[in-house]
């Protein structure tokens, strides 16, 4: 298997790149943190998965290989509930294979790509709800030993406990995205 990924920052490249090292198969991964290397890398090879990191070169990488390629798997790295396609779920499913993935990815995400059971985040989510999932997984990836999960049915981030600073962590990222809330006890937010 051949995966290719872009970003600017070599740190997440090579964070990236460890998360791939964990699995028992052999995957070549191709890195590129600009322009022209991503676009060489691709026209000199084939790839099951690109990974873009969906900034303004990101954006000019994705509409290139758009052109090029239509059908190539793309997953989109993003922290901003924008699309490729300006939203419109319903023709991305049908038409294309391209998956919006908010930052940050996970180890789990990643095997949910490799073993193509990935579904877009970001499918019909609305701003808030995006924002919403955001927080979730920064808390999760700042806190991996804790289950820090969305309960839509309640409106709220709920834990079987949630240390305080992780709750002051969650609190911060929720004000500073202008989100009203509440702690009703130390084991729920509720968002208002």
């Amino acid at each position: 298997m051949r995966i290719l990924i872009y970003d600017n920052d070599m740190q997440n490249l090579e964070k990236f790149c460890n998360m791939i090292s964990l699995y028992p198969i052999e995957i070549i991964v191709d890195k590129a943190s600009n322009y022209n290397d991503m676009i060489n890398f691709f026209f000199n090879y084939t790839y099951e998965n690109i990974f873009i990191d969906y900034d303004d070169i990101g954006k000019k990488i994705t509409q290139k290989i758009i052109t090029k390629k239509p059908s190539q798997k793309i997953y989109l790295f993003t922290n901003n509930n924008e699309c490729f396609l300006e939203k419109d779920c319903e023709v991305c499913s049908l038409k294309y294979k391209k998956n919006i993935i908010i930052k940050p990815l996970s180890q789990e995400q990643l095997t949910k790509i490799l073993s193509r059971k990935f579904i877009c985040e970001t499918k019909d989510l609305k701003d808030k709800e995006f924002i919403i999932e955001k927080i979730k997984k920064y808390v999760n990836y700042k806190y991996p030993y804790l289950k820090f999960d969305f309960c839509k049915d309640s409106s709220s981030y709920i834990s079987d406990y949630i240390p305080i600073y992780t709750l002051v962590f969650a609190t911060d990222l929720l004000n500073s995205h202008g989100i009203k809330f509440k702690v009703p006890n130390p084991n729920q937010i509720l968002i208002e």
